[in-house]
């Protein structure tokens, strides 16, 4: 994204049919106001079960990672479970209602994946504890959920030209990693399966080199890394040297911003998901919404001048209703103009 304010896509959508949560999105996203950029993505509608949930449609991916649902949740298993397909055809009807609803569309597209720690931290082993608590497992989950990662990149790709009649209908995909459970997994506080224990803690230089071994089996695919505004967790996943990361900077108290201020300053880039999501009662100012951004990132030292300034919806954009999911991204578009305006002045 080239463009000096643009605003991305949520992640997840609330209701059922993807096709019409997709062309909710893209009427917004597709046609955006003068001078803002739109970046449309891949949807997930987690309302319509495990299937389509993070760590369901992460599995969906997996090469060669057999997995079965159970009551306690996704467990490793010999051969995929009735439920791993389901997601799997789930996934593919998301992604063909993504290349009919973004016909005509000129540009990337996201795509959200859960990232591998995140998944590990969900994930039983065959017999045992959860993934993220054994060193191996989770080097072959990375290495697995890459590989998926990148032949999803190509399948995206593929449905949309067939869509488009022609052999470039965008400008690639971004991959956005979202890690909920990073936190945890720093403070070495996921719950062992008895819930009488934890987990011991994964350092954050290991979480930094897992990360980049990650990033390195993607090549020529950006990819970005959505967190919780916490300084431990910024300076881990930014040591990985994402593309960007993404998350709510309204929320960044000022050790969280002296954290992103370091990873800015080495290259990385931030999207900011700061847009509240609409209310019936309420709504949202876009003024106070482009001041939120750029204040403390201008009061923290740092310049817009080398990357573009990006907004979207806070996370939990699936939890609402599809009218006010619309009219968050009519308020993510009414901000990002006003963005541009201050950055004008």
């Amino acid at each position: 994204m080239s463009d000096a304010v643009a605003i991305a896509g949520p992640s997840g959508w609330p209701g059922e049919d993807a096709y019409a949560a997709h062309l909710a999105a893209l009427d917004v996203l597709a046609d955006p106001p003068s001078g803002v950029a739109g970046v449309p993505g891949l949807l997930a509608l987690p309302n319509r079960g495990p299937w389509a949930q993070p760590a369901g449609r992460a599995l969906a991916l997996a090469e060669s990672m057999p997995a079965s649902l159970e009551p306690h949740g996704w467990r490793l298993a010999l051969v995929p479970g009735a439920d791993q397909q389901l997601a799997r055809r789930y996934l593919r009807a998301d992604v063909e209602a993504l290349a009919l609803a973004s016909a005509g569309w000129q540009g990337p597209v996201t795509l959200p994946v859960l990232g591998p720690f995140s998944l590990a931290a969900v994930l039983w082993l065959p017999v045992g504890e959860r993934v993220v608590g054994d060193a191996a497992a989770l080097a072959d989950l990375v290495s697995s959920l890459a590989l998926g990662i990148e032949r999803h990149v190509a399948e995206v790709s593929a449905a949309r030209e067939v869509v488009a009649g022609s052999d470039d209908p965008g400008a690639g995909a971004e991959v956005v990693l979202h890690e909920p459970f990073m936190p945890a997994i720093l403070a070495g506080s996921v719950p062992s399966f008895s819930g009488m224990s934890r987990l011991r803690a994964i350092a954050p230089e290991v979480v930094a080199d897992t990360l980049t071994r990650g990033f390195a089996a993607l090549p020529g695919t950006r990819v970005v890394v959505q967190v919780v505004p916490d300084p431990d967790v910024i300076s881990a996943v930014g040591a990985a040297r994402p593309f960007a990361l993404q998350l709510d900077t309204a929320r960044l108290d000022a050790r969280g911003w002296d954290a992103l201020a370091e990873q800015v300053e080495a290259g990385v880039q931030v999207r900011h998901a700061v847009v509240p999501h609409a209310r019936a009662d309420e709504r949202a100012d876009p003024g106070a919404v482009a001041r939120s951004v750029l204040e403390p990132w201008r009061a923290t030292g740092l310049t817009t001048a080398d990357q573009p300034v990006v907004v979207l919806p806070r996370p939990g954009l699936s939890e609402v209703t599809p009218g006010a999911a619309a009219a968050t991204l009519r308020a993510t578009a009414r901000a990002a103009l006003s963005l541009g305006e201050l950055l004008a002045s």
